[in-house]
């Protein structure tokens, strides 16, 4: 079986950043996914927020990378695509990151709360912090000329919970860990989703999609139907 971009039953994969990242974080997993639909929506963090314009009538794969999937999930309840959504796959991603009375494998808000008051004074230090924490050195902006964005994403990080949007879900729901990962430990991820649901890399720390783009791009091609290629 195969597909053209105007076959109605052809995939369409919506792939959304997480936090002090960019629509960009997904070039190298899209070069593994040729043939595919990839829609890639900017949180505006660093530039202006893309509008998410999905194709009419087209079935919906949503990925999100950490925040992301946080994010989709929020979106999920009342998104126009919902009814057309296949599958919900994180990368390593969570339901909820901060810790709580009920959720004692979460991130102690502190964590957030200091990044939160060292982000308006040395913007680009909390970035490569961030990289380097999430096991890669990625380029920082020379100038961030607002960081209102930014504090908002953290502000999502210290406050959403999808628990209860993910268990609503009825469709395919997996993840990919890794068990190297700095910033979303072993014990949140099992937490968040069944052992079913969560795969393990050994290696590749938090940002996946940087480090380890052809494992990120065989996971999500795994949940697909028959496509146009194989996954290179």
């Amino acid at each position: 079986m195969s597909w053209t971009d105007d076959q109605a039953g052809a995939p369409v994969l919506l792939l959304v950043h997480g936090w002090g990242l960019g629509a960009g974080v997904w070039q190298a997993v899209r070069r593994h996914l040729p043939g595919y639909t990839c829609l890639t929506p900017d949180l505006g963090f660093f530039a202006p927020p893309r509008e998410l314009q999905l194709p009419e009538g087209r079935p919906i794969w949503a990925v999100g990378h950490s925040l992301g999937l946080l994010w989709l999930l929020q979106q999920l309840p009342q998104a126009p695509w919902r009814a057309r959504c296949r599958a919900l796959l994180g990368i390593t991603a969570f339901s909820r990151f901060v810790r709580g009375d009920d959720f004692p494998e979460g991130v102690a808000p502190r964590l957030l709360q200091r990044m939160q008051q060292r982000l308006p004074i040395d913007p680009q230090a909390v970035l490569r912090d961030f990289a380097r924490q999430g096991g890669s050195e990625l380029a920082v902006p020379v100038h961030i000329a607002d960081t209102a964005p930014l504090l908002q994403g953290l502000e999502w990080l210290a406050t959403w919970d999808g628990r209860e949007s993910l268990r609503q879900w009825q469709g395919t729901v997996a993840n990919l860990a890794a068990c190297d990962d700095q910033i979303v430990p072993q014990a949140l991820s099992r937490r968040c989703f069944t052992p079913e649901q969560c795969q393990w890399l050994p290696q590749g720390g938090h940002l996946l999609p940087v480090t380890q783009p052809l494992a990120c791009a065989r996971f999500i091609q795994h949940f697909l139907p028959a496509g146009p290629h194989d996954v290179t």
